[in-house]
C-alpha cells in the first residue's frame, strides 16, 4: 500500500516541537586560536594583560619634556636641549611626557629645533590605552571573525573555549555518485551533504559527512545509528518521501520515534523529524532547493536556540514584477531577484520546484508566501529577505524574459564593471508587460525576423514613446532532417517544434500558408523547449523534421534547410538610454571580444550585435498576446 501524508504539520509547529523536545546540549570544547574562526565562544574572553603594557610612542620622532617646548613658534624656533629619539611602538622613557613627530623637527647647524610647542601626552599611547588587563575582549556567544584573531592573540588568548555542536550528515541513495564524477542517466551527484555541511559550519557547527549509503533499509538504519552515537544532531539526505526506495522514515522509526512526517511548506514537504536516543534526527528531501529551504527555515533556528550564530538577514520591501500564486495551506518560499528600477526596488520570481537548483543560485533573495494566502499580484509591494548584502542589490540590473546563453555571457562581462545582471526567465509577453509597468530594467525578447510579421511587436508595450531595442545576437532558423526536407514537405511530415508564440513557431506558422499548409493541420510529433531537443527528436526517430537552429542541426549531424532568423534583443524604457548600466551594456555588446566569445560558444550571428534595432525589423503586427512568448 502506498504511503501518504495523512496530516501535515505547520512549519511553526514543527519548529516549536523541535525546540521543546531537544534543548541545548551545552557541550563545549577548546580549540586553538588558529582554528577558532567561525566558531562561537562558550565563555567571555578577557585580556590577560594591558596593551600597551607601558607608555609607547605613537609616531616616529623625539620624546621630550613638554614644558621645555613652551613658546616655540615659526618666528621663534626653539632648540631641543633634552630629546630622545623614538620609533613608533617603542617605550617612552618615564622622564618624557610628549613626542614630537620627526617631520616637525629641524636640524640647523647641528642642534635640533622645533617651531611648535608640544602638549603633554602628545603622540604617546598610555599603558592600557587599547585594553587593560581583565577587560572584556568578546562576550560569550560571539562568532569569531578573521579580524578578531589578531586582537585575541595580541591580548594573550592562545586557546578559545567554543560551543560544540556536532552534526552528522548521512547521504542515502543507490543512484549517488561522488562530486567530480559525471552522472549517467538515472544517477545523481551527492552534493547535498556538502552544501549542508558548508551552511551549518557557517553557524559554528562541526559537521561530519558519512559515506554514501545505498537504498537498503538495514544499511540506512546502521548508518543512522552510527551517526547518532557520534553526533548531537543527524541529518539524513533523501529517502523521506513515499517512493519504493524511501527508507529513511522507517529507519528512524526502528531506531527511535518519528515525531513529524510532512511539513506544510513548499519546497520541503516530505521532511521527517525524529528522535533517537533523545537526539534529533532529521530526514531532508533529496531535492537540493528543498534541502536548502529546510536547512534555513528548520535546522538553523534550532541551532540558534542551541547558541550557534545565525546568518545575517536583510529585509527589503519590493514591488513585485510578476504575479506569484500559491496554494492555501502551504507556506511557500519563492526565489527572487531584486534590483533597483527607477529608484524603486523591484523583484521578479525565478522558476519554482524542489529540483530547480539554479533558481537558488541565480536569486539574491526569497519571498515568503504565508499558508493563509494565495500569492501576490504583480505590482503590489511585498517584503522579501535578501540573501546578499543590500549593496549588491543596488547595483543589480533586473532583466525579465527569454534566458539564453548570450545573456549569461553578458552578465559575466558586466561584473568587471561592477554591475550584476539578473535575468529571470519569462515569456516575451510577461517581460514586455513588466517593462511597461516599469518593474524591470530591461526585457529580453526573441523576435522573429520575417516580413509578414514585421510591423509592430510593441502592441503590448505602450508607453508614450517607443522602447529602445538593442540587438544581442541572432540565430538562423530552419528545418533539420535526414533527407533535406523543406517547408512544402512538412504537409506530410511528423514535426518537432517549439510551442505556439515562440519565435521559431511564429516564423514557421507565418510561412506555411505560402506553401498551401494550414499551420493548424501540421502533424506535431513533439513540442520542445529548445533547439537541441528538436534535433534530438529527429535523431531519435520521434519526428521526421525538427524546427531548430543551424547549430543544433549541425551538432546532431542532420541536414538543414533555413527559412528565417530570430533576433535576440534587450528592450529598455527610453528614459534609461543614458543610464550608466545601459551604456556599459552597449560597450560590452559592441566589443570584438564579446562577439568572438559568443561565436565560439553558440551558433549565434553577431554581425549586428550591439546595434539599435529600428525600421522594418522593429516589430510584429497582428500578433495577439496569446501568440507571442
Amino acid at each position: 500500500m502506498p504511503r501518504r501524508y495523512l496530516s501535515l504539520t505547520t512549519l511553526a509547529d514543527a519548529l516549536s516541537l523541535m525546540k521543546r523536545t531537544f534543548p541545548p546540549s551545552n557541550h563545549t570544547e577548546t580549540v586553538s586560536l588558529e582554528q577558532a574562526v567561525g566558531r562561537v565562544t562558550a565563555q567571555p574572553l578577557y585580556a590577560r594583560y594591558s596593551v600597551p603594557s607601558g607608555n609607547v610612542a605613537a609616531m616616529d620622532g623625539y620624546a621630550v619634556q613638554s614644558r621645555e617646548t613652551v613658546g616655540a613658534g615659526d618666528r621663534r624656533p626653539k632648540v631641543l636641549v633634552d630629546a630622545h629619539r623614538v620609533n613608533t611602538g617603542e617605550v617612552v622613557p618615564p622622564m618624557y611626557d610628549a613626542v614630537i613627530m620627526v617631520e616637525d623637527v629641524w636640524r640647523e647647524d647641528g642642534p635640533l629645533t622645533i617651531r611648535k610647542a608640544a602638549s603633554p601626552g602628545q603622540f604617546i599611547r598610555r599603558a592600557g590605552d587599547d585594553i587593560r588587563s581583565g577587560d572584556l575582549i568578546v562576550p560569550r556567544g560571539h562568532q569569531i571573525r578573521p579580524f578578531d584573531i589578531g586582537a585575541l592573540g595580541a591580548y594573550g588568548i592562545a586557546d578559545v573555549p567554543v560551543r560544540a555542536v556536532t552534526i552528522g550528515l548521512v547521504p542515502t541513495g543507490s543512484d549517488l555518485v561522488p562530486i567530480g564524477q559525471a552522472p549517467l542517466p538515472g544517477q545523481t551527484v551527492e552534493s547535498n551533504t556538502c552544501m549542508a555541511g558548508a551552511y551549518l559550519a557557517g553557524m559554528g557547527a562541526t559537521c561530519r559527512r558519512y559515506g554514501r549509503v545505498p537504498d537498503d533499509s538495514d544499511a540506512i538504519r546502521e548508518a543512522v545509528g552510527a551517526a547518532v552515537r557520534e553526533s548531537d544532531l543527524v541529518i539524513v539526505s533523501a529517502g523521506t518521501s513515499a517512493g519504493t526506495r524511501d527508507f529513511t522514515t522507517a529507519a528512524i522509526a526502528d531506531l527511535g520515534e518519528v515525531l513529524v512526517h510532512g511539513v506544510a511548506t513548499r519546497p520541503g514537504k516530505p521532511v521527517v523529524i525524529g528522535s533517537v536516543d533523545a537526539k534529533p534526527v532529521l530526514g531532508l528531501p533529496g531535492n537540493p532547493v528543498a534541502t536548502q529551504t529546510m536547512l534555513r527555515e528548520l535546522v538553523a533556528p534550532l541551532l540558534e536556540g542551541w547558541g550557534l550564530s545565525p546568518y545575517q538577514q536583510y529585509g527589503c520591501t519590493v514591488r513585485l514584477a510578476r504575479t506569484v500564486t500559491s496554494d492555501v495551506g502551504f507556506e511557500e518560499f519563492v526565489p527572487v531577484s531584486v534590483g533597483k528600477v527607477n529608484g524603486v526596488y523591484s523583484a521578479a520570481p525565478h522558476p519554482r520546484g524542489g529540483g530547480v537548483q539554479m533558481a537558488a543560485v541565480r536569486a539574491n533573495g526569497y519571498l515568503r508566501i504565508p499558508a493563509s494566502g494565495e500569492g501576490f499580484a504583480a505590482g503590489c509591494e511585498v517584503p522579501v529577505t535578501l540573501t546578499v548584502p543590500p549593496g549588491y542589490v543596488d547595483r543589480t540590473l533586473l532583466c525579465i524574459g527569454v534566458r539564453e546563453q548570450a545573456i549569461t555571457e553578458l552578465a559575466d562581462a558586466l561584473t568587471e564593471s561592477g554591475y550584476l545582471l539578473h535575468c529571470c526567465a519569462a515569456d516575451t509577453i510577461a517581460a514586455l508587460l513588466a517593462l511597461q509597468e516599469n518593474t524591470c530594467y530591461a526585457a529580453a525578447v526573441m523576435v522573429p525576423e520575417c516580413e509578414p510579421l514585421v510591423r509592430d511587436l510593441a502592441g503590448c508595450y505602450c508607453p508614450a514613446t517607443e522602447p529602445v531595442r538593442v540587438r544581442i545576437a541572432a540565430r538562423e532558423i530552419g528545418i533539420a532532417s535526414r533527407g533535406g526536407l523543406g517547408l512544402p514537405d512538412l504537409a506530410s511530415a511528423r514535426v518537432a517544434t517549439h510551442p505556439r508564440g515562440t519565435a521559431p513557431r511564429l516564423l514557421l506558422d507565418a510561412l506555411l500558408p505560402d506553401h498551401g499548409i494550414d499551420p493548424f493541420d501540421l502533424l506535431i510529433a513533439a513540442e520542445v523547449r529548445s533547439h537541441d531537443a528538436a534535433a534530438a527528436a529527429v535523431c531519435g526517430g520521434l519526428a521526421d523534421a525538427g524546427i531548430c537552429s543551424a547549430g543544433a542541426a549541425a551538432a546532431a549531424g542532420l541536414g538543414f534547410v533555413p527559412f528565417g532568423t530570430e533576433s535576440y534583443e534587450l528592450w529598455f524604457r527610453p528614459e534609461v538610454r543614458d543610464d550608466g548600466g545601459m551604456q556599459e551594456v552597449l560597450r560590452i555588446l559592441r566589443s570584438q571580444q564579446f562577439s568572438s566569445r559568443l561565436g565560439e560558444r553558440q551558433d549565434y550571428l553577431t554581425d549586428r550585435t550591439g546595434e539599435f534595432v529600428t525600421g522594418a525589423h522593429g516589430s510584429l503586427i497582428g500578433v495577439s498576446e496569446r501568440s507571442i512568448s
